[in-house]
């Protein structure tokens, strides 16, 4: 709850310190002593729009001050908790104006952009008025406004929010395979077209040296045939080597024959005309085998060329040519297998949205059951807040699937017989709005919602019996939450758990607002002034007194 409010140098404010309590607190005064002002002011701490018109003429800047006591409601402590900040103490929120249009906003001390101070400030303080903000009644929140009203609507609620997001994954996987539907064909194409162009190539390893080197044999296998042939006829022509070792070695063999110390040269002879006499059949034998088939060093050069075209498109070796078809088959299969998964995703969708749907049927048909009770828990609140021809009504239009179900909440008023019935965020009378504010809000008290709600001159146009019962319905808001209310009336006022007066008084010349919290005997003086004005006598401070004791009375509703 909003524990105490510091304003200094805020337009006629010059410094003011205001402690509020639990329950209902009624700020009272004379017409124009600056309660409204009051209302500017927490509406700034809260990141209202601010302007030079607030700084207090002479100053530079003016300050505001906040002080919220725990226990905060659940979505304040995810925000606090969310940007590092203590929920677990007091709460202290700083405004300062200075003059030229800037504006430092502090949470706890540290700085905050408007943004946060404004998003922090509409969980903890809503402003009821004829100009202000009401969160209660934004589009957006009155579906959770709905759901909050019916404890038979959780679990249809989450069964829906748990079927949506699983109809969301099964959509995107098939969008994802939609989209990538083309492009993986085109891949596939391209496996297809390279996975047949390297296996007709029929690659073996080292294929590409072994073709290179026979292709430089067949290039001079002319040259090769002419050096053999001369070789061998060097050895083994008429009175070439081999004769002439033949005929050297009958003549050792005849010394050795005479000198046995020569065996060993006749020997080596022999084995050296034996060796030659090998190697000149080996080179025959090699130059028989020169090929010199110009057809076959024709098909060599073609294969090699095409062996070094698929290297050079492909940027790679023969090994690397021959791995790269292996990972292009099996890419082929992975693609060919996802393509075949295709109908098992569209199943899944079908089969996700008809689990999406039979749970949003559910969760419209426990919204239609909790939207008529509301309607009429809140006509029934309205007749007796001096709009008895009143209808209220929630509707369910139709909305697109989302996390919330397939339909949005909009709450309906006639406020008289013959009109039509109008959503409440158009209604044109501020002071029918307030009343329909009140009425949501006694119906959904328990609820965790804003800690503190501000009614500002919510009685206006009131007498009588409906005066009576909103200043009692406001009374029992306050026993849930802490109201402040803004107003001239006495029996409102009477109504309130505390009540602080504000006043206007001269100070060194200038004229300046202060706040008092008002003692019991100090309230039965201000309710009977509120009563009589300056005529207020004994017989009004009896009245008085016999108010504030009879707006005590516990009350059926």
């Amino acid at each position: 709850m909003l524990y105490e409010i510091y304003a200094e140098n805020f337009a006629l404010i010059s410094t003011l310190r205001m402690s509020l309590g639990e329950g209902m607190n009624a700020l009272t005064g004379e017409t124009g002593a600056g309660k409204s002002l009051l209302i500017d002011a927490v509406s700034l701490l809260i990141g209202g729009r601010g302007s030079d018109n607030f700084i207090r003429s002479g100053c530079d800047k003016c300050l505001l001050e906040g002080i919220f006591l725990p226990p905060y409601p659940q979505p304040a402590v995810a925000f606090l908790q969310e940007h590092d900040i203590d929920a677990e103490d007091n709460l202290i929120l700083s405004r300062e104006l200075v003059r030229g249009g800037r504006s430092i906003a502090r949470i706890n001390g540290r700085p905050a952009n408007l943004s946060l101070l404004r998003e922090l400030g509409r969980m903890l303080i809503n402003i009821h008025g004829q100009q202000e903000h009401m969160l209660l009644l934004d589009e957006e929140q009155q579906l959770l406004l709905l759901d909050s009203f019916s404890a038979d609507i959780a679990a249809p609620l989450t069964a829906t929010a748990q079927a949506y997001q699983q109809m969301q994954q099964a959509k995107r996987q098939v969008a994802e395979f939609e989209n990538g539907r083309e492009q993986r064909a085109r891949r596939m194409d391209e496996l297809h077209y390279l996975i047949d162009e390297l296996e007709q190539a029929e690659l073996h390893p080292g294929e590409d040296e072994q073709l290179s080197a026979e292709a430089h044999l067949l290039a001079h296998g002319e040259k090769l045939f002419q050096l053999a042939g001369e070789a061998v006829s060097a050895l083994n022509g008429s009175g070439a080597a081999v004769d002439s070792l033949n005929s050297a070695m009958a003549v050792v063999k005849n010394v050795a024959a005479l000198d046995p110390q020569a065996e060993e040269l006749s020997a080596r002879l022999q084995s050296v005309f034996f060796e030659t006499e090998d190697l000149a059949r080996e080179l025959a034998a090699y130059r028989d085998r020169v090929d010199l088939d110009a057809y076959r060093l024709e098909a060599v050069d073609a294969r090699l060329s095409m062996l070094n075209k698929l290297k050079k498109k492909y940027q790679a070796s023969l090994e690397g040519l021959m791995q790269l078809l292996a990972q292009s088959k099996s890419e082929l299969a992975e693609l060919e297998s996802f393509s075949l998964s295709g109908a098992a995703l569209y199943q899944a969708q079908q089969q996700a949205e008809s689990v999406y749907d039979q749970a949003a049927r559910q969760l419209s048909a426990a919204r239609s059951q909790a939207a008529r009770l509301l309607g009429e828990a809140v006509t029934r609140e309205l007749h007796a807040l001096a709009m008895p021809a009143a209808t209220f009504r929630v509707d369910l239009p139709a909305a697109a699937p989302s996390l919330q179900g397939n339909e949005r909440a909009l709450f309906m008023i006639q406020p008289n017989t013959g009109e039509p019935l109008l959503p409440v965020a158009k209604i044109a009378s501020g002071g029918e709005l307030s009343r329909i504010v009140l009425g949501l809000k006694v119906i959904l008290a328990q609820l965790d919602t804003v800690p503190t709600l501000i009614f500002d001159e919510v009685d206006t146009g009131l007498s009588g019996k409906a005066l009576v019962s909103v200043a009692q319905r406001i009374a029992l808001v306050g026993e849930n939450a802490q109201a402040l209310v803004v107003t001239h009336n006495a029996v409102m006022a009477a109504a309130a758990t505390h009540q602080i007066m504000i006043e206007k008084h001269e100070e060194a010349g200038r004229t300046v607002v202060a706040a008092h919290s008002l003692s019991e005997a100090e309230r039965i003086d201000e309710i009977a002034r509120m009563i009589a004005g300056d005529k207020a006598g004994a017989t009004t401070r009896s009245q008085a007194k016999e108010m504030l004791e009879m707006m005590r009375q516990p009350t059926l509703f």
